[in-house]
């Protein structure tokens, strides 16, 4: 696995890291995709790699703590839950899933990392087992390798970065924050879609989707480099066409990812592509409205059910 992770993220250009280059009209300042912990906090337990570049899915660390699951499951197998002082891995959150991979330390045994996540101080945990039965767990301060499956890591970025440029097609076509407000979304290889607070009466849905898929088509076609980086509140807003969802504490530096060049930023701590481009063709599957919300729900290259 560490070999193919390696190999595929020296190939793959990496996420650009600057602030959006122009201030935007707003169409997210109430988007709530992200755990609010995450987007907002300044100063993370665990040092998250996968922030400065979504295509890094191996790196070094040091183990602070692994501890036994009191409860090991049917199947007897042992299972710990590590804690590092940094990661690659992407914790569950946002509606993206959690990375899954291996870490390997002294003793060279492999530790199949099965699920990862994090906690309210920003402390993320791996959850898994030894691959060799009766091997001994990590020790405090080793050294280790945390290598991520990069081909999931890579889909689960495009999908999660296609949930983002649905919100600009949205805004394109009429249907911005003064309309339909995002609100959440799931970005899974199985499903996915964006729930939007707000309805328009007598909407044509059929058009609706013909319209989403158009545009969205129309801005992977054309391209454009994406940014993500860490801001201070006044600056963030500013990216953010003027304001912040309510949950973002005035005194933090928020992460603010922008998905397409020129358009409002967005609140985020997900994984996304360098160039929208990566995400290949979108379909946009459906459209529900229900009580208030409007879901749209869609579908790229290499998830379940696309044609």
């Amino acid at each position: 696995m560490a070999t193919k992770a390696i190999h595929l993220a020296s190939r793959l250009p990496r996420i650009a890291t600057l602030a959006p280059r122009a201030t935007p009209r707003a169409y997210t300042a109430s988007r709530t995709l992200i755990s609010p912990a995450r987007a907002a906090m300044t100063s993370p337990k665990t040092e998250l790699v996968y922030f400065s570049d979504t295509y890094q899915t191996s790196c070094e660390a040091k183990v602070v703590s692994c501890e036994p699951v009191e409860d090991p499951g049917d199947d007897g197998v042992a299972r710990f839950v590590v804690v590092l002082d940094r990661t690659v891995a992407y914790p569950a959150g946002g509606g993206q899933p959690s990375d899954t991979g291996r870490i390997v330390g002294p003793g060279g045994v492999p530790f199949a990392v099965a699920t990862v996540a994090s906690t309210k101080d920003g402390t993320v945990t791996h959850l898994g087992e030894l691959e060799e039965e009766g091997a001994a767990p990590f020790n405090a301060d080793d050294e280790v390798t945390v290598t991520v499956d990069a081909d999931k890591r890579l889909l689960h970025a495009r999908i999660h970065s296609a949930g983002h440029l649905l919100d600009v097609a949205m805004t394109n076509i009429g249907f911005g924050p003064d309309v339909m407000v995002p609100a959440k979304g799931l970005h899974q290889p199985d499903q996915a879609y964006v729930e939007y607070t707000g309805k328009v009466e007598g909407l044509d849905k059929d058009k609706l989707m013909a319209d989403l898929k158009a545009e969205m088509n129309k801005l992977v076609s054309l391209g454009g480099g994406s940014a993500a980086a860490m801001m201070g509140y006044d600056e963030a807003a500013e990216a953010c066409g003027g304001e912040l969802p309510s949950y973002i504490p005035k005194d933090s530096t928020p992460r603010i990812v922008t998905i397409v060049p020129d358009t409002a930023g967005c609140p985020c701590g997900g994984t996304h592509v360098a160039n929208v481009k990566e995400i290949g063709s979108v379909d946009v599957t459906g459209v529900r409205v229900k009580k208030g919300t409007t879901r749209v729900s869609y579908t790229i290259e290499g998830m379940k059910d696309h044609k």
